[in-house]
């Protein structure tokens, strides 16, 4: 047992990384890895409000600079197995692929994703593209619907790709049936819209398919792959539509819910006991942005942390008579799901 000494030398950090270990030792140890496996932890920051809408984007390339280091041990500490606990509400589009091609790349065995939580959209994506789905049951996934983050005179504004599709594909078709409006009408109605950024959801939204169509197709019988695009990418209501677990289990994805075996027991109260000390790090160790959680079990701990300065606002003001009809001018333009 140790002393109070012992116990208030140690750093929130410490007892985090060895929390992980704990939980690395016990993955080795119910599934049967005789030790080859390792453990990698990627939690952005989800428990706070200016994470949103652009802490999704953290989640993203450049954060691979500093995840491929601790793959780098991981492969001369001999790991053949992946295992990587993740948490997000989303992240760059192409972040997913990117990742298992690199992991792949480097010679892992297996790569599986623990979300204890919650990982939705590009998070989603990622769990769909590994071997083995790990969580509880009560754990949250979500529809894949990239989004685009567009920086205007107004500041930034968060646009999804499937609802600007359907407002250019149904919507607007729609609106001048019911009003009669004819082709000229509709045609002024198109006029009105930013056809560059629709162009720009057809781009996403065909990209993510690509990669559903190489990396999980070939999972999943034609009937369950049908039911899994209309479920997280034709038929979305909204973004953040929770969806659990089980139903990539009932579509066919190997998923293990821990919560439904005594086996796991052990492993379930490490993950949360884990989970929740790194909730209270981003809740209350100072920040002057948003952090990413990077951990390797082997590797030690790093924060990776982005500065997010807000735009600045241009008041509201009376537009001139001949300005009423001119739209914001997008000056730059930036995918995230």
């Amino acid at each position: 047992m140790k002393t109070l000494f012992e116990l208030l030398r140690e750093t929130p950090g410490n007892m985090r990384t060895k929390l992980l270990c704990r939980i690395n030792e016990k993955i080795n140890e119910v599934f049967n890895h005789n030790n080859s496996a390792c453990t990698l932890s990627i939690i952005t920051n989800v428990f706070s409000p200016v994470a949103l809408p652009v802490g999704g984007a953290i989640l993203n390339i450049h954060a691979m600079q500093v995840i491929e280091q601790a793959l780098i041990k991981f492969k001369i500490d001999k790991c053949s197995n992946l295992y990587v606990i993740l948490s997000t509400l989303g992240g760059d589009i192409h972040f997913p692929e990117l990742f298992i091609s690199k992991v792949q790349g480097m010679g892992f065995n297996e790569i599986n994703v623990i979300i204890p939580s919650i990982a939705m959209s590009a998070g989603t994506l990622l769990a769909m593209l590994a071997d083995k789905v790990i969580g509880l049951s009560s754990a949250s996934i979500g529809p894949i619907d990239p989004q685009l983050i567009i920086q205007t005179p107004r500041g930034l504004r968060v646009i999804s790709a499937i609802a600007y599709k359907r407002l250019i594909e149904e919507t607007l078709p729609e609106l001048a049936s019911q009003k009669k409006l004819g082709t000229t009408g509709l045609a002024r109605l198109y006029i009105a819209q930013d056809m560059y950024l629709y162009q720009e959801s057809l781009r996403s939204l065909k990209y993510v398919r690509q990669v559903l169509n190489t990396y999980v197709k070939s999972k999943l019988n034609e009937n369950n792959y049908e039911k899994l695009l209309k479920i997280f990418l034709t038929n979305v209501e909204t973004h953040s539509r929770p969806l659990g677990l089980r139903t990539l289990k009932e579509l066919g994805f190997n998923v293990v819910l821990l919560d439904e075996d005594d086996r796991y027991r052990e492993l379930i109260e490490l993950i949360e006991e884990y989970y929740s000390m790194v909730e209270r790090s981003f809740l209350f160790e100072k920040s002057q942005g948003i952090k990413v959680l990077l951990i390797g079990t082997k590797y030690g701990e790093l924060i990776q942390e982005a500065v997010i300065y807000p735009p600045s606002i241009i008041p509201e003001t009376k537009p001139r008579p001949k300005e009423k009809t001119k739209k914001d001018t997008t000056t730059s333009i930036e995918h995230i799901m």
